[in-house]
């Protein structure tokens, strides 16, 4: 959950009915017979700075919140805890971090757009795959289960930097003050050292809901997983147990998941020469509602019966004849 988020921006937006994935033909087809979508490695989009966007704008902030204590604290101090903080930001995003390298996290994406032409080129096959139009009441079925959550995406740049300042400023001045021993008049170094890297790990928590703004367009959903370790390696840097336990689970199926749904076991593909990981969630219980229609793209050759058929021989419509699940032809002029 994007508990700052939520607290921070009082953010708690309303999803639409119907919220749309773009895909091809060959993973229409996917969908259909398996009765699933996937879940994939959410640093592996076609936006590099994913999982990342909301860290790159930490130092223009940084700098002004340790400006605005110059009045309060020696300078010493505060040029050791904006390192400390940058520093801890840079071992998150390059997973030097054991709580960084010790995770995974993955997501699916959805839009609210129905038939966006920039949504098409990007994820729709040129024009040539389809738009499937999800029932949001029953992806919110998924959030049964805490560790999933789903959400707006945030592209806005004031929102983001009003976010970082509310994470930070007041917390980061606790983390100054808990660190000195009034006493002494002198500070912990080990202290400072937990205390704001502590807060740099909370705001990393919620990189998943922010987004570089040229990407506003898209209007995203997306379901988010997280698979975290508790446990770190050894001083040795050998970790004996660590992976095994943060997929807890995740090298076998759940067939009895959340009730409708189920889960498979991390899975694995091949694109060109990267390695991506994957998981199902599967809803074949819940085929008869899930999806509400079908925009066939603007470059699709596919005929509006033959979908049909492929939804009905799949169960999803009880005969050809049914209209409850609508297809529908786009409008974008696009060739």
């Amino acid at each position: 959950m994007p508990v700052l988020t939520n607290e921070y921006l009082k953010y708690c937006p309303k999803a639409p009915p119907v919220l749309y994935h773009y895909c091809s033909v060959d993973t229409l087809i996917s969908i259909i017979e398996n009765h699933n979508i996937w879940l994939s490695d959410a640093e592996k989009t076609n936006d590099y700075t994913e999982m990342k966007w909301l860290f790159t704008k930490i130092r223009e902030v940084m700098d002004e919140t340790i400006s605005s204590y110059k009045k309060i604290y020696d300078n010493e101090l505060l040029q050791r805890t904006k390192e400390i903080a940058l520093e801890t930001v840079e071992n998150l995003l390059l997973k030097r971090a054991p709580i960084a390298k010790n995770s995974k996290s993955f997501l699916i994406c959805f839009s609210e757009a129905s038939d966006l032409l920039s949504q098409w080129r990007a994820y729709g096959s040129d024009g040539n795959g389809v738009a499937i139009g999800f029932n949001t009441e029953v992806l919110e079925k998924f959030m049964y289960d805490p560790f999933y959550t789903l959400t707006k995406v945030i592209y806005n740049r004031e929102d983001t930097f009003r976010f970082l300042h509310m994470a930070i400023d007041e917390q980061l001045k606790w983390s100054i003050e808990s660190s000195i021993d009034k006493g002494k008049g002198e500070y912990s170094e080990s202290e400072l050292i937990m205390n704001v890297s502590l807060l740099m790990f909370s705001i990393w928590q919620e990189s998943f809901v922010y987004k570089n703004d040229k990407f506003s367009e898209e209007q995203e959903w997306r379901i988010f997983r997280k698979l975290q370790s508790d446990n770190y390696c050894a001083d040795d840097g050998v970790d004996d147990y660590g992976y095994a336990d943060f997929l807890d689970g995740f090298f076998t199926e759940n067939d009895k998941y959340l009730g409708d749904f189920t889960r498979s076991p991390l899975k694995f593909r091949s694109s060109g020469n990267d390695l991506r990981v994957y998981f199902e969630l599967g809803f074949e219980k819940r085929k008869r509602d899930i999806i509400k229609e079908i925009i066939i793209g603007p470059k699709c050759r596919i005929d509006e019966f033959d979908i049909k058929l492929l939804l009905a021989k799949n169960g999803y419509i009880v005969d050809v004849f049914s209209d409850a699940i609508s297809i529908k032809q786009s409008e974008c002029p696009y060739i």
